[in-house]
This record gives C-alpha cells, sequence and structure tokens, in this order.
C-alpha cells in the first residue's frame, strides 16, 4: 500500500501539500514553500520537494516525508500507527485502499514487581499494536481501563543497578538477550509517565533513541522527566543507524553477536552526560514587572477594527432567521479579503473557517454564490459542513466531544486558521443541558486553550424569549465581544435579513465609540446577489423620538416601542430640547421639524 500512495504521488506532491497548507508558492526549480503547521510562522519557512515529498522547515527543523508530514499533523506515531496513516490518505486522495488482514506476530508481558502480569501489548503485521489485559476467566479485554501501568521489565529493572532506556518492547528483548537490563514504556514515543521514574529511582540510565526526529523527541521528554530522579543519565547515539532505525537494527548489523556486546559496552562507558534543556516551572512565570516588560509579545491584531481581535472570543445572538449565519459568513467574507464590513475596518486579512452544523450542502454552495465567496483572496476562506462530513461516513461534529475537539483543533493549526465561527451551538453542542455551567465549562476551557494558541473564535446562537443569550451565563465569561442581532422595532417580514447590532459586552480600545454603537445592517438582493446596507441607529431613534414626543406618547411608551431604556429616552430629549428641536413641553418647532423632513 505505501508503494501505492508513494506512486501516486510521484513527481506531483504539490498536490499532497497543498491539501494541507495554505497557498504553496515556487521557489525555483521543485522546491515550494509555505507556512509551516507546527510552529508559529509569520514568514514561510517551510520548504517541500514536488518530486520526492521530502520537507524541512528551516524555522523549527522538523524534517521528513510525506508519510512522517501526515503523522505529524494528524498526532500519529509514523511507525505504530503506520496503517491508519495510509488509510488516511487514501480516504483524502481517493486512492484505493486494501486493507490487509493483521496478522499476530508477538506479544510481550507488561508484570508488577513480583512478576504478576498485568496488561500485554501485541504486535501485529501490518505494524500495528494494540494493547489487551487478563479477564479473570482465562481470556482478554482489549483495552487497559483501570489499569495502572508500569514499565516493560519491571521485575529486572527493580534489581539492575544501570538500566538502558530503548523504545519499543523489541528492542528491550534484543538487549536482554545479549546481558543487558533494559526498560521501555508501553503504547510507544512520547507516552512516558513520570510516575515511570519511581522505579529508576538511585540508578545509572543511558538513553538510547532511534534514529529520527521522533524517537529523539521521546527520549528527551525521557531525560527531562528523569533528570534529578537518576544518579547518573547519560546518552548514546548509535552510530552507522539507518533512518528510523534502532538499537535491535544496530545489533543485526553484527555478524558476531559478542562482538556487538563487546562495542556496546564499550560505547556505554563512554556514552556523553546528559544534561536535559531546563524545563520551565511555575515558578519560571512569576515575573515583577520589568522582567514581564522585557518580554517580546507579539503585537494584537484587530482583524475587524475595533472589536474583533486576535486571540479572542466572541459570541453573536439572535432570534431564529434574524440572519446571523449570513452577517458571519460576511464577516469572513470581509476578513479573509482585507476588506471593511459595516462600520468596522480590516487591516489584517487572515484566513477563517466556517463550521456549519445544519445547512445541506446545496444550501451553502449557493450561499457562496450569493455572497461572491471565490477563492482570489490574500487568505484562504475555508468550510467545514457537518452535513458532507456525514455523507462520507464522518462522524458528526459536536463541542463536548473530546476526541472531536482534538481533532478539530489540530486542523485549525495545521491550515493556520486564525479565525472561525462555530454555527451554532444549539447544533453543535446538542443534549447539553444549556443552562449548566458544568456541561458548559470544558468547552470554555478548550476555547481558552485555542486563544492561547492565537485562534479566535465566534460562536452563533440564539436568544432567550427575554432577548439575552440563552442559557447559562457562564457562556460570557471570557468573551471578548458579546453582540446581538435585535430585531428593529418597525420590522416586518418582507424586510428580510434586517437587524440592530448592538454590543452588550466589548473589551476595546477606542474613541470612536459609534464603532461599537448601535448599528442597523439590511440585507438586500438583486440579480441572485447579495449586498449590505447599513447605519447608525442613534440619528433614527433621535428622529423616532421626536416624532412620538411631539404626538404625545410617554417616554415609557417611547422605550418599549424603540427597545431602548427609559433613560436613553430622557437623553436624548434633553438633547432635542437643548439643539431647540422640541420645546420643554414636547412642542414641536421649525427646527424639528425640518429635522423630521430632512429624514
Amino acid at each position: 500500500m505505501k508503494e501505492q500512495v508513494e506512486q501516486f504521488f510521484k513527481n506531483d506532491y504539490f498536490r499532497f501539500y497543498s491539501k494541507y497548507l495554505p497557498q504553496p508558492k515556487k521557489i525555483g526549480g521543485q522546491e515550494f514553500q509555505a507556512l509551516c503547521p507546527f510552529h508559529e510562522d509569520r514568514k514561510p519557512s517551510f520548504n517541500f520537494n514536488n518530486e520526492n515529498g521530502t520537507y524541512f522547515c528551516h524555522g523549527c527543523g522538523k524534517k521528513g516525508n510525506a508519510i512522517h508530514f501526515y503523522a505529524k499533523i494528524n498526532s500519529l506515531d509514523d511507525r505504530r500507527d503506520f496503517p491508519k496513516i495510509l488509510k488516511g490518505i487514501s480516504s483524502d486522495f481517493g486512492i484505493p485502499y486494501e486493507e490487509r488482514e493483521k496478522k499476530f506476530i508477538a506479544s510481550y508481558d507488561y508484570t508488577d514487581a513480583q512478576g504478576k502480569l498485568l496488561f500485554q501489548v501485541c504486535r501485529f503485521d501490518p505494524k500495528d499494536f494494540r494493547q489487551r489485559r487478563p479477564d479473570g476467566k482465562g481470556g482478554w479485554i482489549w483495552d487497559l481501563k483501570g489499569v495502572h501501568t508500569v514499565l516493560y521489565n519491571l521485575p529486572n529493572i527493580l534489581k539492575a543497578e544501570e538500566v538502558l532506556i530503548c523504545e519499543g518492547e523489541k528492542d528491550v528483548e534484543t538487549l536482554k538477550g545479549l546481558g543487558f537490563t533494559a526498560t521501555t514504556s508501553p503504547m510507544g514515543a512520547k507516552k512516558w509517565r513520570d510516575h515511570y521514574n519511581e522505579f529508576l529511582k538511585g540508578k545509572d540510565l543511558i538513553l538510547i533513541p532511534d534514529n529520527d526526529n521522533e524517537g529523539r523527541e521521546h527520549m528527551t521528554q525521557v531525560g527531562g522527566s528523569l533528570n534529578g530522579t537518576a544518579r547518573s543519565l547519560k546518552w548514546l547515539n548509535l552510530p552507522g543507524l539507518p533512518s528510523k532505525g534502532d538499537v535491535s537494527d544496530w545489533i543485526a548489523s553484527f555478524q558476531d553477536p559478542e562482538e556487538a556486546v563487546e562495542r556496546l559496552s564499550i560505547m556505554l562507558e563512554n556514552a556523553s552526560i546528559y544534561n536535559p534543556p531546563k524545563q520551565k516551572s511555575y515558578e519560571d512565570i512569576v515575573l515583577n514587572v520589568k522582567e514581564f516588560n522585557l518580554l517580546d509579545f507579539p503585537e494584537k491584531r484587530e482583524y475587524l477594527r475595533p472589536f474583533l481581535k486576535q486571540d479572542s472570543i466572541n459570541l453573536f445572538c439572535g432570534w431564529r432567521g434574524v440572519g446571523k449565519t449570513w452577517f458571519a459568513w460576511s464577516i469572513c467574507d470581509a476578513i479573509t479579503k482585507g476588506a471593511s464590513f459595516g462600520p468596522w475596518e480590516c487591516k489584517n486579512p487572515v484566513s477563517c473557517l466556517i463550521l456549519d452544523g445544519e445547512m445541506p450542502t446545496s444550501d451553502l454552495k449557493e450561499r457562496m454564490t450569493q455572497l461572491r465567496i471565490d477563492s482570489d483572496r490574500p487568505e484562504p476562506f475555508y468550510i467545514y459542513s457537518d452535513a458532507l462530513a456525514n455523507q462520507w461516513g464522518l462522524p458528526r461534529a459536536h463541542l463536548a466531544s473530546e476526541a472531536w475537539r482534538t481533532k478539530m483543533e489540530s486542523i485549525l493549526k495545521a491550515k493556520h486558521i486564525k479565525l472561525w465561527v462555530v454555527d451554532n451551538l444549539a447544533s453543535l453542542a446538542s443534549g447539553l443541558e444549556e443552562n449548566s455551567k458544568k456541561d458548559w465549562d470544558p468547552i470554555n476551557q478548550w476555547f481558552l486553550n485555542l486563544r492561547f494558541q492565537g485562534i479566535s473564535t465566534v460562536m452563533l446562537h440564539h436568544v432567550s424569549k427575554d432577548g439575552d443569550q440563552r442559557g447559562t451565563s457562564a457562556r460570557e465569561d471570557n468573551l471578548d465581544s458579546s453582540v446581538i442581532l435585535k430585531i428593529p422595532h418597525d420590522y416586518t417580514p418582507e424586510d428580510g435579513a434586517r437587524f440592530i447590532c448592538h454590543f452588550s459586552k466589548a473589551r476595546v480600545a477606542t474613541k470612536d465609540l459609534s464603532l461599537i454603537g448601535d448599528t442597523e445592517f439590511k440585507m438586500i438582493q438583486k440579480d441572485g446577489l447579495v449586498e449590505w446596507i447599513f447605519s447608525g441607529t442613534r440619528k433614527k431613534n433621535k428622529v423616532e423620538i421626536l416624532r412620538n414626543l411631539s404626538e404625545g406618547l410617554s417616554q415609557k411608551e417611547i422605550a418599549e416601542e424603540l427597545g431602548i431604556s427609559k433613560g436613553q429616552v430622557s437623553k436624548i430629549r434633553g438633547w432635542l430640547i437643548k439643539e431647540e428641536h422640541l420645546t420643554p413641553k414636547d412642542g414641536l418647532t421649525a427646527k424639528g421639524e425640518r429635522f423630521l423632513g430632512g429624514n
């Protein structure tokens, strides 16, 4: 299957990488460049070769081939999850995939200190690993629920003074056969747990990484965790290993096992002391004002000035059918183009994604046509259709699913999406108790985590009967802006999408408060295309209040009709009297008549 995948992309790896990277650009010959998905990349530093699919990032140093790349962006192990990787690539590109029946190769016993079996790791061909535990009846349960995991070869390492740490049970068995004491952690690379350190306390330890980035990163994690626990800590890079090679490959290169033992013993004796990179601690985070000010933080960008910003969490609420989705799509359209929308200006175009949880795919396509959303824009506009995912046999999107959130986060980071819209909470968080803070907390914490990674979120939600956002108030705890799309007092069904954009919360720094004042939007359609017209509501409210006061309505009646507070009516009445549009007894002046006539 690997050969089929490689043949499919031969001399055309651009179509592979362009699916996962935003707008790769040719820089000469067969070389292309794009923003790196593995670190915060402001200027493209990720290079890949169109002919052979290899890549290298000049910013973070990550390198490998297309299969390794797919594994990294999907949080898979390019060795242990190899069949899953091939299947994923095949699915993404429509490559015929024939899944071979897995053949059982070996099982490895993990025991407690007395040798009692706790669980097994089973190896299969094609290369795959699964864990199982005894069911107490002579059979097996294929999971590790309730099992306290331990290191491999535990009884022997507890008695040893020197322990070699490698990656994989096969390597431990190979070293064991030559008279060395070795261990590994279960479930592959980067699965080391701090409680394993107790088994190795006060011992001489040698870290032997596999010859690839994943293997070295794994051992770096292990070394960092063991630092201060071991009596001594060394690092040994085996010479002459092929790419992805391990200690078993190195030993197999010797015809005489005794020569391998002799050579390895000498290298272990002379291995260099390992000093792990200093790990940041909570104490390091506590800084005085001077130290904090010396830190170099990137300037926070405004996507739609002044309220829609980098690293922000936002909530747009409104009645069903008021136009929330049209509003959000138009905002993303403006931000990906670097254009203004309504009274707000976009100076920093960034990539956006709409997560749609309810519309049919045909409606989405029609909406894109009506809004003139195409690929000709500085930054990409992405659509994630839950309907399409369902049609393709993928699980439905759900904010309460930790597995789905993990996958979605990897997509947002891999495609360098800076702002995404969740449309809407009713369809994408169904089944949750709306008024339960406890149910909402995991989702809220995830949105905070996205914020800390530079990803802004806009949630679309319905309002309650009182016109406020529906459900728990905890949803508003970490918001930077909360927008309610209100229906105007003179709205008629023929108006279609028409609403007043009202900010109930806005963390902004601007002297121009009109930018977060009430603005009326109306969507008009002409020749199958959509356009927006907008205007501030202050002047309109002044006109309506002047007319109603002069006609004898009370301030309370006017406030109820316009959907504003009685205090606002009183304030505007004072202004109308001051400007001589209205007499102190609410009579209309000549100047007031001209004011009404001009509007």
